[in-house]
């Protein structure tokens, strides 16, 4: 990360930096600005559908770029003033009960519906949408263990592990669902990126004790699915990359650490 290079953690300005991070961190994790990564990429996920539906070879596609900003845009602004204060998008943050799960999975549905409207009268793609609910249920699995920051040694923990066969066998079989349905409704990201994903669940299922197999299992698909987004829309890598930047930044003075992040921590049960 540049910005540890420009401002190790023992210098002066770090120091002086770190009181204003920590202020900014705390209002950031209230309003849960690291789940945006997942609220976005289901809206996006709509809107690649509909690419879909025009032409089954586009890619790298900037046409639409201005709607598909202002989608995010106006979804953004109902996460942050409904969604958020009503604790109706708690991805990562607790263990959700059934019917919260099946609460976050309605919604992620409606989002995926608002992105795959259109300036067109042609009504949305509502069963094409449904294996990207599938796996996001099956992402929304391995966020059933939140993780813990031990802030003196900088890695990560998970105390609780609660159901975890059972979460994690479901994690798997959703996102099988999810590829062969991609498979059978002819759509080239979905069954890719569910392809590319079915190892996460599997491993954290055959090694279920080690954290940095449930840390890959909540980081990797959701990237992976976002990166393959972006193949069709490559304007969503801008929004993308600047809230990934601004949450290591602060994370960065306010722990000391890079979060996110593709490494991972070697510990065990």
């Amino acid at each position: 990360m540049i910005i540890s290079r420009i401002f190790p953690k023992k210098s002066n300005y770090f120091k002086k930096l770190e009181p204003v991070f920590q202020n900014i961190g705390e209002v950031m994790d209230s309003k849960g600005g690291i789940r945006l990564f997942s609220f976005w990429t289901l809206i996006v996920a709509g809107i690649v559908l509909s690419m879909d539906f025009e032409n089954r070879y586009v890619y790298w596609n900037w046409i639409g770029w201005e709607l598909g900003f202002l989608k995010l845009l106006f979804a953004t602004i109902i996460y942050f003033f409904l969604l958020i204060p009503n604790n109706l998008w708690s991805v990562g943050s607790k263990y959700l009960e059934p019917t919260e799960i099946m609460n976050h999975g309605i919604i992620a549905y409606l989002l995926l519906v608002f992105g795959n409207i259109r300036l067109d009268p042609n009504i949305p793609d509502f069963v094409g949408l449904l294996p990207y609910v599938t796996a996001f249920l099956s992402c929304l699995c391995a966020f059933q263990f939140p993780l813990t920051l031990d802030e003196e040694k900088g890695t990560w923990n998970h105390f609780e592990w609660k159901n975890k066969n059972q979460y994690f066998f479901l994690s798997l079989v959703l996102m099988l669902i999810s590829t062969f349905l991609g498979v059978y409704f002819d759509d080239p990201i979905m069954s890719t990126a569910g392809a590319v994903c079915i190892p996460f669940p599997l491993i954290t299922l055959i090694w279920p004790n080690h954290v940095r197999h449930l840390q890959r299992a909540r980081f990797f698909p959701l990237f992976t699915f976002s990166m393959f987004l972006c193949v069709r829309a490559p304007w969503f890598f801008f929004p993308l990359w600047i809230l990934f930047f601004i949450i290591r930044t602060v994370n960065y003075f306010r722990f000391g650490i890079v979060y996110p992040s593709f490494g991972v921590d070697f510990l065990e049960e």
